[in-house]
């Protein structure tokens, strides 16, 4: 993860490439949101909400086949 604002981005290293496939974003004091970035470049919004480390799990568990594929 790397922040950028008031976002996480969560980025997969791909050979020299480093592909930004997620987002956490702060809505209030400990409490986030979570998008993915589509094909088409835009954020999607994925339904979580919830502390840090309950929006990273959720993201981890509902993008793993993707966060896998080589």
């Amino acid at each position: 993860m790397r922040p950028y604002g008031k976002h996480l981005l969560i980025q997969m290293h791909r050979g020299d490439d480093v592909d930004t496939v997620a987002r956490l974003t702060q809505l209030a004091r400990n409490r986030y949101s979570a998008a993915f970035r589509s094909h088409a470049g835009r954020w999607e919004p994925l339904p979580i909400n919830g502390d840090l480390k309950q929006a990273a799990d959720s993201v981890a568990t509902l993008l793993a086949p993707f966060l896998t594929a080589e």
